[in-house]
């Protein structure tokens, strides 16, 4: 009597549901429907993702279409969560030619910026300005969350319409700061000299750029990343720094009596003991770039 062939277990393919549901986000987000800001909120449901790799190997044995099916729910009901905490009021933010938004009970910040064509300005408010930030200029898209003492806010500029707008943002100097700047075929004016930035990353594409960095920050992390840009950083003189340039067919121009060659980096004298001090990694492809 023939031996019965073991069944075969076919399992719910998870990691390609999970894909699936980031390029579904991806999606939204690059159609501004859903903000950028709202990873934030979103990846503290990772736990959800080893339930889901646990329900796969509890279930494997059922119908794998009703195992995708219950995968596919658990990830949209997170999604739906995450968006309902983030405090969506519309899809794409308050659309305004000026707004601000209040500090109060907010001790730190992240500000995320998507621009577009634009002449862009970003600089600090008064110390005693009671705002976390105020923005004139166009009608910029504004989208602010507040989740216990941390604020959240999200700019960005009409893909279609700013071109040649005049945008002015003002930040407050009274919280740290974590800002992630991109920037298209615009000109990015960064003036951080007063402001305590923790961490700051710059997407510039095919655009203009001028960045002073802030002059007492303590510690500050900065990654730019250009592509056929012209950046000038400036960096005070009070401030050590600790800079590593990569770049490609651009013409690049180092202070070399601040910033001495040391093997992949170029570093201020005494940056060790500095007590402001900036870890800057500069990736520049087709342009120009100019640190001083």
């Amino acid at each position: 009597m023939p031996e019965a062939k073991p069944r075969r277990v076919v399992g719910a393919p998870i990691w390609g549901i999970f894909l699936l549901f980031l390029g579904v986000v991806f999606l939204l987000q690059t159609l501004d429907v859903l903000p950028w800001g709202l990873w934030g909120t979103l990846w503290r449901f990772w736990p959800v993702l080893i339930i889901i790799v646990g329900l796969g190997i509890l279930l494997r044995r059922y119908n794998v279409w009703l195992v995708s099916l219950i995968i596919a729910v658990a990830l949209g009901a997170c999604l739906g969560i995450a968006v309902w905490q983030y405090g969506l009021s519309s899809p794409g933010g308050t659309i305004a030619t000026s707004c601000s938004h209040s500090l109060d009970g907010i001790e730190r910040a992240r500000v995320e910026a998507d621009f577009t064509a634009a002449n862009i300005s970003i600089s600090s408010l008064a110390s005693s300005s009671p705002n976390l930030v105020e923005v004139k200029g166009g009608n910029m898209k504004v989208d602010f969350h507040q989740q216990g003492s941390e604020g959240r806010l999200y700019l960005s500029t009409g893909k279609a319409d700013s071109n040649g707008i005049n945008y002015e943002a003002k930040l407050t100097r009274n919280i740290p700061l974590v800002i992630d700047v991109m920037s298209t075929v615009g000109n990015l004016e960064l003036d951080l000299s007063n402001l305590e930035i923790a961490e700051l990353r710059l997407d510039i594409d095919a655009g203009n750029c001028e960045v002073t960095m802030p002059s007492s920050a303590g510690t500050t992390e900065v990654e730019i990343e250009a592509d056929a840009a012209n950046i000038e950083v400036t960096i005070p003189a009070e401030v050590a720094a600790r800079i590593q340039a990569d770049t490609d067919f651009c013409v690049f121009s180092m202070n070399e009596n601040r910033f001495h060659k040391q093997g992949d980096y170029y570093i201020s004298d005494a940056f060790d003991t500095a007590p402001n001090r900036i870890y800057l990694e500069i990736d520049c492809d087709v342009g120009r770039l100019r640190v001083k």
